[in-house]
């Protein structure tokens, strides 16, 4: 029984040893990391969004360890900074369309509150005289 169970285990673990060492480095998703996670901190996110952007950051940098000795680890944890870069990308965006709709809208009223102002005015100069007719 006991030689069974050796015959069956030990090939078994082999197996599961040389499937985790065959497994690819996660070229691929790291790279695609590294890139969103250079437009986030390109696009300001670090003012707007820093929370998801140090959440991508923290992934990544575990990814890039894990990468070559668990690669299926690196990969989802490449995802995963993928993800939230691309959320303090949505999250900067929207934050700085949102102030620039602010400032637009600030300054529509300041138009407004001067065109309002000098049609209560009455015209300080008096128009000039008309030429005489001849």
């Amino acid at each position: 029984m006991i030689t069974f169970m050796r015959a069956v285990t030990i090939p078994a673990v082999l197996l599961a040893a040389a499937g985790c060492a065959s497994s690819p480095k996660p070229v691929a998703e790291l790279a695609n990391a590294h890139t969103l996670v250079a437009q986030a901190e390109q696009s300001d996110a670090q003012q707007f969004a820093s929370s998801d952007l140090e959440a991508a950051r923290s992934k990544l940098r575990q990814a890039d360890t894990d990468a070559q000795d668990k690669p299926v680890i690196a990969a989802r944890l490449a995802q995963e900074s993928s993800v939230d870069a691309e959320v303090a990308l949505a999250r900067t965006r929207s934050l700085k369309a949102a102030q620039a709709l602010a400032e637009v809208n600030a300054g529509t009223q300041t138009l407004r509150s001067e065109s309002q102002r000098s049609e209560d005015q009455p015209a300080t100069t008096p128009p000039p005289p008309l030429a005489p007719v001849q």
